[in-house]
Parts: C-alpha cells; structure tokens; sequence
C-alpha cells in the first residue's frame, strides 16, 4: 500500500492524502491546494521542526515566493482547523525558524496513518454548511427587518410636513455686535 493511500487522523479530522481534502465528521473542511500541501507535508512529519525555506522548497520548487505567501497558508490552515498561534492545536510556530505539527491522534499519542477506505462517500458537509449558511442569512435578515420596523413606526408618528429631526437641535447662533 503507497502513502497515497493513507488517512492521517489527527483531533477529531481525517487528512485523506489520496482524495486530497480534510474531513472532520462527515462535513469537507474547505481548504486551497497550497494550504492542503502544506498540511500534507508537516503532518507527514509529526513532532519535526521543518524551516520555512525547506517548506517553500518542497511546495513551490523553482519559484520565488515570499514567505509571506506561507504564512498565508498557515493562517488558512489555522483558520479552518480552529486553532490558535498562541495556544497551538495542531500546527506550532517556532519564530524565525520553522513550524511543527504538534496534533495529537485521536486516541492519544502522534498523529497516526491508517489504510483510506476503499472508496469515500460524497459525504454531507455541503449540505452542513449550507444549512449553517441558511441559518446565518435568516438571522441577518430577521436583524434588518426589526431594525428598519422601528423607523417606519417613528416616521408614521411625524406630523405630515415636517421632517425628521436627527440629533440635537442647536440654538441659533448670536451675532457679536461691534463696539463703536
């Protein structure tokens, strides 16, 4: 069996190298192709201090990129594997050095390689954040419609002809007179 067949099981995601996407549960964790190369590489190294130049090596041979498009990875990847620079997780910065993949298994001890089922189901995770996506959309609208309810009842309560007043209304101003 190659290494292109094999799931990584760390916390509670499956990295499958050979499908090439995260799972966590059932649901797909989004993920560009540099973002998912770069988590492929460090957890194909558990527990090791890999440099960034090995990083930007490996991942982008013969091209000149900055470090700061790994960073953007790393960011990406912390983003959607929840976890914190400060606290680390799963991915663990050493400053001016290198990263290190710190993630646990998921029965305990090192991230582990298991055999990939011999074919994964389409799985439900769009259905997932589709549903949580539906629900952030109804709860913004609902927030819309109570705020602007509230100023339509004002504006039926103005007498017809006059306009809204916004804010405090300031006296008027007085004029100096000169000395003679």
């Amino acid at each position: 069996m190659s290494s292109d067949d094999e799931v990584t099981v760390f916390g509670p995601y499956r990295l499958d190298r050979g499908g090439g996407r995260l799972v966590c549960g059932d649901a797909n964790v989004p993920l560009r192709r540099k973002a998912f190369a770069v988590l492929e590489y460090l957890s194909a190294r558990p527990g090791r201090l890999v440099s960034s130049e090995e990083l930007l090596d490996a991942l982008w041979p013969a091209t000149h990129v900055t470090p700061s498009a790994l960073a953007g990875c790393i960011h990406e990847l912390r983003r959607a594997l929840g976890d914190d620079a400060r606290v680390p997780r799963f991915i663990e910065t050493a400053y001016g050095r290198g990263y290190r993949f710190v993630a646990p298994a998921a029965g305990g001890g090192d991230a582990t390689s298991v055999p990939a089922p011999a074919r994964a189901g389409s799985g439900r995770g769009g259905d997932v954040q589709l549903a949580a996506l539906a629900r952030w959309f109804a709860w913004a609208v609902a927030r819309v419609a109570k705020s602007t309810a509230g100023t339509r009842r004002r504006e039926a309560r103005l007498p017809a002809g006059r306009p809204p007043r916004h804010g405090r209304r300031r006296p008027p101003r007085r004029r100096r007179r000169r000395a003679r």
